[in-house]
């Protein structure tokens, strides 16, 4: 599929929604009814796969628990990969051990629909138009991609998404994700194809980026200055930055990528009603606001319980990939990715 810079526009369209917020509300209070506690304290326990980083989730847990202490959560933690495999082996063998399953990757995630049972939290009319994958499938997290820089070493930092194609900042100084890493970072290569251009990533690549598996040991790279610049999930940089980290960032004027997760209850769930508590509560105002202010993340709520980190409704906008139509461009894309930035798998 071959698009001109005014095509590209179209197209954002078609394969991806621009979103704003509404003004930040007053928080509504997570009260879960009666009977729904008094079930979940009886099943006493959840199992949780997830596709998160490890820290983020372990604090969201360890806010549930202190919540609802009648309910022990079990958390297993894989890479999105090999957490579908995972899913997709077990329930073959018709042992599938998950209750909730939180997936970064939404089109995995959507293409495993048939293993989710049904379910919507009290509050699903809130949530932003196109950042469900499917009606099972709910955003529990959703980072955004921010353009972050040392700002020990960056005396001039970018300002723009464009502003990556620099000349300034040749000869390794950015770092990159590579694109074939997953769902997360299949948002911002989608964005930078269809709302920056079909010629940005050549003139991106032009800067001689290096490459990373994931964010995490990028993150690392620009602390310890062996990298000055990267586009990163914000939720990696948020933490570091808050520990003293010598790190800054922007989210770019052209938008912001966002990765509203697909996550549900599977249908052989053994603890369906603690499924349903966990699950109710981190889509919530109180869970949502944990998320943005703990952690760095955006929210997929329409009037967010606050605004996020950085956020100002005037200047910036959502970007939500459309999954759907976006599917079927994935593996040519990444092929072209891979090709351009020559990273060979």
């Amino acid at each position: 599929m071959t698009v001109n810079r005014r095509q590209a526009l179209g197209l954002m369209a078609s394969l991806g929604l621009v979103a704003r917020f509404g003004p930040a509300r007053a928080a509504e209070p997570f009260v879960p009814p009666n009977a729904l506690l008094d079930a979940a304290g009886k099943e006493g326990e959840l199992v949780l796969y997830s596709a998160t980083f490890p820290e983020p989730q372990q604090e969201a847990i360890n806010l549930f628990q202190k919540r609802f202490p009648m309910v022990k959560v079990n958390y297993v933690r894989a890479s999105g990969g090999q957490l579908i495999t995972r899913v997709r082996s077990e329930a073959a063998a018709g042992k599938l051990d998950a209750d909730v399953i939180d997936h970064s990757d939404r089109g995995q995630a959507k293409e495993i629909e048939n293993l989710f049972a049904d379910y919507a939290p009290p509050n699903a009319a809130d949530f932003q138009p196109g950042t469900l994958v499917s009606p099972k499938l709910w955003p529990t997290y959703t980072p955004g991609w921010a353009i972050t820089w040392n700002s020990e070493l960056v005396k001039n930092p970018p300002k723009s998404w464009m502003d990556l194609c620099k000349p300034e900042y040749g000869g390794g100084m950015i770092g990159q994700v590579i694109a074939p890493s997953g769902g997360s970072t299949w948002s911002r290569i989608a964005f930078e194809r269809i709302v920056l251009g079909e010629d940005y990533w050549v003139k991106q690549a032009a800067t001689k980026p290096k490459l990373f598996p994931s964010g995490a040991p990028l993150s690392d790279a620009i602390v310890r200055g062996e990298i000055m610049i990267a586009p990163l999930i914000y939720n990696i940089v948020y933490p570091k930055k808050k520990d003293g980290a010598p790190l800054d960032a922007i989210y770019g004027p052209e938008g912001i990528p966002i990765v509203p997760y697909g996550s549900g209850i599977s249908k052989t769930a053994r603890h369906p009603n603690a499924a349903r508590l966990y699950l109710d509560w981190i889509l919530s105002d109180e869970g949502q606001a944990m998320s943005i202010r703990d952690q760095g993340n955006m929210t997929a709520l329409k009037n967010p319980p606050l605004l996020p980190d950085m956020f100002d409704p005037k200047v910036n906008k959502l970007w939500i990939p459309d999954d759907g139509p976006l599917q079927s461009l994935h593996d040519k894309w990444l092929e072209e990715w891979n090709k351009i930035y020559g990273y060979r798998q």
